[in-house]
């Protein structure tokens, strides 16, 4: 199945559209309404003729849509949902609609130009405020994305110095076991009837052990050994069993910046999804292997049933709702980079994530 965004950002920029245009609309009708206003006070044609009246209430047009347009600057927040825009459009609805009603109640005299000029005023502040009001939550959304990434960030910074410090600890204790290990080995030489095959019996020992012991994942790779014992660590130390499948990814030629988006995610993920069940049902299982000139990446982790529907990211289980879609919607973008495709499933108490990356670098 491939993992697709649920299509609700780019509904936003039509309703921006339309609202707008409803605005413009307001404006001009308040414009005509004051000329009648003025031409019917001062028995003149107001401003000399229509064209000095088109030019002048399109500039402020213009105008306005200039400055909502700065106001509006800066990307669209991925957390921007259209049903943000149900009060705004409300708004605007009414306002066409009193438009309509005000101007039918003056050409059939039920109300005076004064009025009538009063209730255009009250209606195009209303839209104008409408517009203002959807500037006002898009810069919200933006702020709260970024609080959020910061405190993602936080949390990834957090793991980072935990595992590092992990890391230190147990090279201390290796090296406090080396000089014990070395201290023996002086030991056995010096003695005069040394049996050499238990020196070297002693020796192929602490090889083997010191080999398991220092790094869980061996990829031959600097980065992506330090991201996959990071996150091992991270599993182990919530008591989740991980294992891993890898070969040597010496070659790599993938941005990692954009490798660490798609491991780190889809791994936080599965982590956290292992962390809602029992110790005893608490596995991984993560393949990273290098063959020609693809990545195969897979994520294979217990969970919680996870509703999965055509052509759309699963529903975030985080316990924070602020949290929701961007780890998932950040590999979807970081994949479309690549044109590539991914496979989600989850069946049997198993979720799956799959993808192939062609082993190229692209700016």
């Amino acid at each position: 199945m491939n993992g697709k965004s649920d299509g609700l950002i780019p509904t936003v920029p039509i309703l921006f559209v339309l609202l707008s245009i409803i605005v413009m609309c307001c404006i001009d009708n308040l414009w005509h309404t004051l000329a009648l206003l003025l031409s019917e006070t001062l028995n003149v044609v107001f401003l000399g003729n229509a064209l000095c009246q088109s030019m002048l209430v399109h500039g402020i047009i213009i105008v306005v849509c200039f400055l909502q347009a700065k106001a509006r600057n800066g990307k669209l927040s991925q957390a921007t949902n259209f049903r943000w825009y149900t009060i705004p459009a409300v708004l605007s609805l009414a306002s066409v609609l009193l438009i309509f009603f005000f101007g039918s109640c003056f050409q059939q005299g039920q109300i005076s130009i004064q009025p009538l000029c009063v209730c255009a005023t009250f209606i195009t502040v209303m839209q104008i405020a409408a517009l203002l009001l959807i500037s006002w939550m898009e810069q919200n959304a933006n702020f709260r994305e970024e609080a959020i990434s910061l405190q993602v960030k936080s949390k990834a910074q957090q793991e980072s110095i935990e595992a590092l410090s992990a890391a230190y600890a147990q090279q201390r204790k290796l090296t406090h076991d080396f000089r014990a290990h070395l201290s023996t080995l002086d030991g056995m030489l010096m003695q005069q009837n040394r049996d050499i095959n238990t020196i070297q019996t002693y020796i192929h020992s602490l090889q083997s052990k010191q080999n398991e012991r220092i790094l869980l994942v061996n990829t031959h790779h600097a980065a992506l050994d330090a991201l996959l014992n990071q996150k091992a660590l991270v599993a182990k130390n919530r008591k989740i069993d991980i294992q891993f499948s890898v070969n040597d990814l010496s070659p790599i030629k993938i941005d990692m910046v954009d490798l660490t988006v798609v491991i780190s995610n889809t791994l936080d993920n599965a982590i956290e999804a292992c962390e809602k069940l029992p110790e005893t049902d608490r596995q991984i299982y993560v393949q990273a292997l290098l063959e020609e000139d693809e990545l195969f990446y897979a994520v294979r982790n217990k969970s919680l049933p996870v509703n999965m529907i055509a052509n759309q990211l699963p529903v975030s289980t985080k316990e924070n709702p602020s949290f929701h879609g961007y780890g998932l919607q950040n590999v979807h973008t970081t994949l479309e980079k690549y044109h590539t495709l991914y496979a989600m499933d989850y069946e049997n108490g198993w979720f799956e994530f799959a993808t192939e990356l062609p082993n190229t670098l692209i700016s």
